[in-house]
């Protein structure tokens, strides 16, 4: 049976690594599903109630904060003594970070930032991935065991877990020898995150057809009123009209909201990847063939701008 582990991430109440073990859930069914996270004690954790086979607790104090060195320590040593076929680790800061220190550290390769997964008749892991700058998506399977993913925040849908609670939970306490690290952290501080894509129900994006940054930031006040996350195809945000953490397409975010209103963008392939996943896609563009028009649950074919007036002053407060 194959053997996948998700490196899992616990701070908040649901993260890109729930959407890993979602997905792994649903779609390989004969596999054995496992996570492991690092956290400070062995409280009862959330994850226990999701149906996996095991959960691992790597229980340490020194993991409060991340630091590559002694979460790659830990990893590395529960991976030599607890064998996995594929590991798959959220593209996250974090994990971008400790990923390909593990792979290494293992002689691995390593996929990294996918927006798919699949098994093939081997149950060898297929990973997808964007290259050439979002023109082109790569699927690519490694030649070395185990094989290593890291999974784009979004891209994986999450279908909520099984509900059962028989999971094997596993208490393991890694040795960190502290004195022997060639790095010290002297100081932590976490950077407030402006974009929470996990958790955001509603998404408002505005594009090129906006036409100036004024006109763009109409989409901060629409999203001001009706409590939603604002995003930016790639073409704002080479205009420089939104911040590249907005981004959503292949080379930036992809998201899952419940709602995603679109406002002056075409859709080409970049962005439509980024989408997908979402429940309902409403698209505002004076094209009517535009891509995104023809892949939209409504299509509203009107000038952008002035339908963000217009729905700004309808829920004015």
């Amino acid at each position: 049976m194959t053997r996948i582990l998700v490196f899992a991430e616990i701070s908040g109440d649901k993260e890109p690594s729930d959407e890993i073990i979602s997905y792994c859930m649903k779609n390989f069914q004969n596999a054995e599903i496992n996570a492991a996270v690092f956290t400070t004690n062995n409280d009862t954790h959330r994850l226990s109630a999701t149906g996996l086979d095991n959960l691992y607790l790597l229980i340490n104090e020194n993991f409060l904060n991340y630091s590559t060195e002694i979460y790659k320590k830990a990893a590395v040593d529960f991976l030599k003594t607890h064998e996995h076929d594929i590991v798959l680790i959220p593209a996250t800061p974090s994990g971008r970070d400790l990923a390909p220190g593990i792979a290494s550290a293992l002689n691995a390769g390593l996929t990294a930032d996918c927006t798919e997964i699949s098994l093939d008749e081997d149950n060898l892991l297929n990973a997808t991935r964007p290259t050439y700058g979002g023109k082109l998506m790569a699927t690519i399977l490694s030649k070395t065991t185990p094989q290593f993913a890291t999974i784009r925040p979004g891209a994986l849908k999450f279908s909520g877990f099984s509900g059962k609670e028989n999971t094997k939970i596993t208490e393991i306490y890694p040795e960190i020898d502290c004195s022997k690290l060639k790095t010290s952290i002297i100081s932590y501080t976490k950077k407030q995150n402006i974009t929470d894509w996990a958790n955001a129900q509603i998404i408002v994006a505005g594009g090129r057809g906006l036409g100036s940054k004024e006109n763009f930031d109409l989409i901060y006040k629409l999203c001001e009123k009706i409590d939603a996350q604002p995003a930016a195809s790639r073409c704002a945000v080479e205009l420089g009209w939104a911040d590249a953490a907005i981004q959503i397409g292949q080379t930036g975010s992809s998201v899952s909201p419940k709602l995603y209103i679109a406002f002056g963008i075409s859709g080409a392939m970049q962005h439509i990847v980024g989408i997908e996943n979402a429940d309902r896609i409403i698209a505002v563009n004076t094209d009517r063939n535009a891509p995104i028009m023809k892949i939209s649950d409504v299509s509203i074919p009107a000038d952008a701008v002035t339908v963000l007036k217009t729905l700004i002053n309808e829920f004015y407060v």
